[in-house]
């Protein structure tokens, strides 16, 4: 079994490594990519109905931890996670001290991992499907000034806005570790054509908004992704992960 290598990764303070690749690969070839997944993430592959699910979740997990072994030096089945109460992993076993902080996301076929040092990161990836993209589920889930942004523009971009806000606010949610037990109507992001993103509001936190700088980042035809880092100014580097 052979993964890719990416080498020796260096990432400096104030520059985020946005990596993006494909995770729908040959049972056989995921399969062999088990053995350096931990039995916790074994258990939640096996956890899948379908094979195709469970294909994506390891194909995720064995790029997610070949790329970060390439920041810590280390075999990519010797990193230990902790996770939080919503399931968000954090590096463990004495790893956290190298001050390193990702995030994954994956819908489909693609999968997106943010890295930055010494910063909370969150990232989305999302596949865009027009039959979710309606009015009930925006009224249901944004902010009234969101709903009304989406409902001004014109029929043929709706579904591209909706998902650009959707991942936008996933980003957020992913950043501070809060999963379901935040609102996603109680902030409100910055969306639309020319639009820059942007946290616009938190109802709890006048001041929570100027702490984050988002990103929309650009992916594949079909998808939108977005990014959001603690901190402004950061320099953005895209990479790709490519299997071999």
């Amino acid at each position: 079994m052979v993964l890719s290598s990416i080498g020796p990764q260096k990432i400096s303070s104030g520059t985020v490594h946005v990596w993006q690749f494909e995770i729908a690969l040959p049972k056989d070839q995921a399969d062999q990519y088990r053995v350096i997944l931990s039995p916790d993430e074994n258990q939640r592959a096996d956890r899948f109905y379908f094979d195709r699910d469970r294909i994506r979740f390891i194909a995720a997990r064995a790029a997610m931890r070949s790329i970060l072994a390439g920041y810590l030096s280390v075999a990519p089945d010797e990193i230990i996670f902790s996770y939080a109460s919503n399931g968000k992993p954090e590096l463990a076993g004495g790893l956290n001290e190298s001050g390193l902080k990702f995030n994954l996301s994956h819908s489909h076929d693609r999968a997106l991992l943010g890295v930055v040092s010494n910063f909370c990161i969150g990232v989305d990836i999302e596949f865009i499907k027009h039959e979710f993209a309606s009015d009930e589920i925006a009224q249901r889930f944004f902010a009234p000034g969101e709903v009304a942004r989406l409902r001004a523009m014109p029929e043929m971009e709706r579904a591209s806005a909706f998902f650009s806000c959707w991942t936008r606010k996933e980003a957020y949610i992913k950043a501070v570790g809060q999963g379901l037990s935040l609102p996603l109507d109680s902030f409100e992001v910055a969306f639309g054509p020319g639009v820059q993103p942007s946290l616009l509001e938190v109802k709890t936190d006048s001041e929570e908004a100027a702490r984050w700088k988002m990103y929309s980042i650009p992916t594949a035809e079909s998808y939108a992704a977005a990014i959001i880092v603690e901190g402004k100014d950061h320099k953005i580097e895209y990479r790709e992960w490519n299997w071999l």
